[in-house]
């Protein structure tokens, strides 16, 4: 395979077998997993081991944690390119996913694998690849509104505006019928990073204490060194927001994956506010030049949502 699949998690392992395994068409067995715990309970910790124990292709890979990690998700992603280096395992890209995600096609890691190969610019020209995020089981590969949800931005021009709303979701049936698009940021639940631009360009901002926005930051530090993010809206994953996690006994903690200062940390490092409820975003961005000049962000800010799915191509002309 072209990637490994890597989670990021604290005290859920319940959802592998009785969410993931159970639910997703795939075949697990056939992809190498990493997990990266973020100081679980003792209790989640056993858990851990004993699922590593039983899957051979289950490996965890700080099994010396002690504490919580400033900005797990993306600390997750240093801590699995410098697993890979030190057991010499040849592949370039890592493919992130939310404990609460999965892929919605029973083909996903032969499909992944073959657009990675068919797309060779990728590897030079591309730090996160995305896909097409579907909110319903029930309604599988079916569009409805709001989903299937393919990334998040604020910077295309109408993307702020309903029935989008700060999402690439609800888009002119262009854009599911292209074979990629650039986007501002992948939806951030299943990302696939490229390990050696994610080791040559992206520093770890540790004030991202928790989850929120700290992809977001990842896809911007991209953009700024002149590196795409991009989706295959027809490769698909699935994300839960309750229809069948409910079920489940999970330890839930709703301040993990969300922080206070989020924001305010991104509006500091990036010069505007994030946010589809931020009505002068446009102001906001203008005001930074010239930081932004020449940068993917002020070619994305010049183009309007109604204007189709572009790429890479089109930011050179």
């Amino acid at each position: 395979m072209n990637f490994v699949v890597l989670y990021c998690n604290k005290n859920q392992y319940e959802m592998f077998e009785e969410f993931s395994f159970k639910y997703s068409p795939v075949d697990f067995s056939k992809v190498d997993i990493l997990v990266f715990d973020d100081n679980s309970t003792p209790e989640q910790k056993r858990k851990l081991k004993e699922l590593s124990n039983k899957y051979d292709n289950i490996t965890w890979i700080n099994p010396d944690v002690n504490s919580d990690t400033d900005n797990a998700v993306v600390s997750s992603f240093k801590s699995a390119d410098t697993y890979l280096k030190e057991n010499k395992i040849d592949t370039n890209w890592i493919l992130f996913f939310e404990n609460d995600v999965f892929p919605f096609q029973s083909n996903f890691w032969e499909e992944l694998n073959k657009t990675i190969d068919e797309h060779d610019f990728v590897e030079e020209e591309v730090g996160l690849i995305g896909f097409s995020s579907y909110q319903r089981f029930q309604d599988g590969l079916k569009r409805t509104p709001g989903s299937p949800t393919i990334g998040r931005g604020n910077l295309l021009d109408g993307i702020l505006e309903p029935p989008h709303s700060g999402w690439y979701k609800d888009l002119p049936d262009e854009y599911y019928n292209t074979d990629y698009f650039v986007v501002e940021v992948p939806n951030w639940q299943s990302v696939c990073v490229n390990r050696k631009l994610f080791r040559e360009f992206i520093e770890i901002d540790i004030e991202h204490i928790h989850r929120l926005l700290s992809v977001d930051s990842v896809s911007h530090q991209f953009m700024y060194k002149g590196i795409f993010n991009i989706v295959f809206p027809k490769l698909s994953i699935y994300h839960d927001s309750g229809e069948l996690k409910n079920n489940i006994n999970l330890k839930i903690d709703n301040s993990y994956s969300r922080s206070n200062n989020s924001e305010e940390i991104f509006m500091k490092r990036w010069g505007w506010s994030w946010g589809y409820r931020n009505t002068n975003l446009r102001s906001e961005f203008i005001g930074t030049f010239p930081k932004y000049l020449n940068k993917i962000q002020d070619k994305l800010f010049r183009m309007n949502v109604l204007d189709g799915p572009k790429k890479i191509g089109d930011f050179c002309e």
